[in-house]
């Protein structure tokens, strides 16, 4: 919605679905099919030992010891709408003890090998299956907008071959953003080949 369609964030999840099937067909001749439970949302992780340290279970919380903690930057994420700036002006200045800039890829290693407290994060990475290492906080003031998982096909795709939709929407009514995790990790922790993840998953819902 904020980058494709340009529109202003909207954070009720039917609001923006219902807006984003009217303007994708109208524009682009494509059908969001129906949206999962499961949200890749944007979000911030922590390691847990500093989140247990200091009692940090919520954004706020995190704001409130900012001064206290490292932040391993993605360096855009400093500078987008959606990101550190806009988060600013919900919950307040992050005033960090630090901040460093790391690729995106590294941040898990980053936390995991102290050099960094918190990142940027979506909420669906396999690395996020383990909470001993990693706690994601919760967006306490509803910054970010959902960002529900959907199929989206093109419209002559669908006309040729309706039975795809059923059969998409199907597997999206079972996936919930712990279930996508899990399958993330398999793949992303486990080496696995995410065809062979989908595959299994598909075979285990029929």
């Amino acid at each position: 919605m904020l980058v494709v369609l340009k529109m202003d964030m909207e954070t009720d999840p039917q609001k923006v679905y219902d807006t984003i099937k009217k303007e994708y067909n109208e524009q682009f001749d494509l059908t969001w099919l129906d949206y999962a439970q499961a949200n890749d949302s944007a979000g911030l992780v922590i390691k847990t030992s500093v989140a247990e340290k200091y009692g940090i279970a919520t954004i706020s919380d995190l704001q409130e010891h900012a001064s206290e903690l490292r932040f391993a930057s993605q360096g855009e994420f400093d500078q987008r709408e959606d990101g550190l700036p806009g988060l600013a002006k919900a919950y307040g200045e992050f005033n960090w003890k630090s901040s460093t800039v790391y690729d995106n890829s590294l941040k898990y290693e980053v936390l995991k090998n102290d050099e960094a407290d918190v990142a940027p994060a979506y909420t669906t990475e396999g690395q996020l299956t383990n909470t001993e290492e990693f706690t994601v906080l919760v967006d306490d003031k509803q910054f970010w907008p959902p960002y529900n998982l959907a199929p989206v096909i093109r419209n002559e795709v669908l006309e040729a071959n309706p039975d795809v939709a059923e059969i998409l929407n199907n597997i999206s009514s079972t996936l919930d953003t712990e279930k996508v995790t899990a399958l993330n990790a398999k793949v992303d922790v486990d080496g696995q080949e995410y065809e062979e993840v989908a595959k299994e998953y598909f075979d285990s819902i029929k």
